[in-house]
């Protein structure tokens, strides 16, 4: 878990009392920005993991390993099926805050 990711945890912990001082206007903002970052930082964090395995994936093949391969090959489209999942919902969450009832 890296320091962003610390981060948003501890403003989603926070988040009652923060949002305690706004008015509503002000805390369906900050809803919707704490969890379009939350969104935001997983999908970094998926396709961080897919290379990660794709790297593996590769070492195991060059070292002639198929169990190996396999393993970490599908690990690698485990992550990058959770990246795309995280995509399409950030980009839903964001045509609708903008309006776009094609896209959302």
């Amino acid at each position: 878990m890296n320091w962003n990711m610390r981060m948003q945890e501890v403003l989603e912990r926070t988040a009652g009392y923060d949002m305690s001082l706004m008015d509503t206007e002000q805390n369906e903002a900050y809803k919707r920005r704490l969890e379009l970052n939350r969104i935001e930082l997983e999908m970094k964090e998926a396709k961080q993991e897919a290379q990660e395995f794709y790297e593996l994936a590769k070492q195991y093949e060059v070292a002639n390993e198929p169990k190996g391969y396999d393993a970490a090959w599908s690990y690698h489209k485990l992550s990058l099926q959770r990246y795309h999942e995280l995509s399409l919902w950030y980009a839903k969450k964001k045509a609708a805050e903008c309006g776009n009832t094609q896209t959302a």
